[in-house]
């Protein structure tokens, strides 16, 4: 590929980590939320949850789409339209007067939003190759890691000083700013002669080519598996700090910031391990650092073991881990797809957040008032994880990839 200008990389990366970062802003910022919500609505707090398993809903079944529009048509076209969709959608969350319609626009707001999260992956994808294109995901992580910092603290402060309805009116506005930017300074990055013709109607059949690559697939599955642990964690980690151990909407934005460093950190130093090792090294030992903090995590929320701390800790190390698994993953899964990264890439994101609201539904359908559901499945979705990585390692010894 041709050697891009440092000032032209560096803009396309930060455009690129913006619209990735929708994602996580339009989650965590309103989690703080989920108590002044139940209490607007009259409704339990398993129904709020709810409003989270839509969205990922949303983000699965909307990238199936997506990846296949944005081969045939190009990236920019395709981004565009889905962010009109999500500004639409984030002004109806503003307005809505019932939790049954509000889970329909979460729903329909992440049809919009992941057409970001196709196309950015996508873009690397267009643009860099191997070990260069994990280290653009790993600052893409970086800046987008931002987001799950400031999102909580802020989605805080609008309930201090506001209420939960402004956090969507936030996100309506930032999201227009976000799309005239696009508009103005994302270059379109797949040329018409490079494009797939009638991807669209053949996307049924090139999604189940793709899924006949094994390497794909345990890539896809594994950090899929993973993100479900961390969907988990989001969907019960408000009513846990909020409601069991009384800490403010203010203190538990802070602790989930504190976490979102800790994948920050694990992102750069993954930059600085992919100097010395495979992204297939690195990745495969992230799953048994994930397992460990994940069954810590269990035992001492069954076991009561060092309290708040016993709780904290783990958790911190088991979103850790998310900083090297998220990027290596998406570099490993799409680095023999190159005539069809939009379709492998949405194909990829459906299967991750289907992962995840199939979790964040587990985390509802259980609600018991206490901490066992979300400790529980965090443990499942990282047992299974680690379990799918052997079979990936496995996979790539018989087909000779460096690991």
């Amino acid at each position: 590929m041709p050697k891009l200008s440092l000032s032209f990389e560096a803009k396309l990366i930060f455009i690129l980590s913006v619209l990735v970062a929708f994602g996580p802003m339009s989650i965590d910022m309103y989690l703080p939320a989920f108590t002044a919500i139940a209490t607007d609505f009259k409704v339990d707090m398993s129904l709020v949850q709810y409003t989270l398993a839509s969205f990922n809903v949303g983000i699965a079944l909307g990238q199936l789409f997506y990846g296949p529009l944005s081969d045939q048509f190009g990236r920019k076209n395709i981004l565009l339209s889905g962010m009109l969709i999500y500004i639409v959608a984030s002004i109806g969350c503003a307005l809505v007067v019932d939790i049954d319609h509000m889970i329909y626009l979460r729903f329909l707001q992440a049809i919009g939003g992941c057409a970001g999260m196709v196309t950015a992956r996508a873009v690397v994808r267009d643009t860099f190759d191997g070990n260069q294109a994990a280290r653009v995901f790993s600052t893409m992580m970086l800046i987008m890691g931002v987001a799950p910092i400031v999102a909580p603290t802020l989605g805080g402060l609008a309930l201090l000083y506001f209420n939960w309805r402004f956090i969507f009116w936030f996100l309506g506005v930032l999201s227009t700013v976000a799309l005239v930017a696009v508009y103005f300074y994302l270059p379109e990055t797949l040329p018409s002669d490079k494009r797939t013709p009638h991807a669209t109607k053949r996307s049924l059949s090139t999604y189940y080519a793709i899924f006949h690559d094994k390497l794909f697939v345990g890539y896809a599955l594994s950090a899929g598996l993973l993100q479900g642990a961390m969907f988990a964690y989001i969907t019960g980690s408000s009513f846990a700090f909020v409601e069991l151990f009384n800490f403010t909407e203010q203190q538990y934005g802070l602790i989930f910031g504190l976490n979102a460093c800790g994948l920050i950190a694990t992102s750069q130093l993954n930059r600085f391990l992919l100097q010395k090792f495979t992204y297939n090294k690195i990745l495969l030992r992230a799953f048994i650092l994930n397992f460990l903090a994940a069954l810590t995590l269990f035992v001492c929320a069954t076991t009561g073991t060092f309290s708040i701390y016993g709780i904290t800790v783990p958790l911190f190390f088991m979103v850790s881990t998310m900083g090297v698994v998220f990027p290596n993953s998406s570099v490993g899964s799409l680095a023999h797809q190159s005539a069809r990264a939009g379709s492998a890439s949405a194909l990829l994101g459906t299967i991750m957040f289907t992962c995840g609201a199939l979790a964040a539904f587990s985390v509802s359908f259980l609600y018991d008032k206490t901490i066992l559901p979300m400790v529980s499945v965090i443990l499942i979705c990282s047992s299974l994880g680690l379990l799918t990585s052997f079979w990936l390692r496995s996979n790539l010894i018989k087909n000779n990839e460096p690991i």
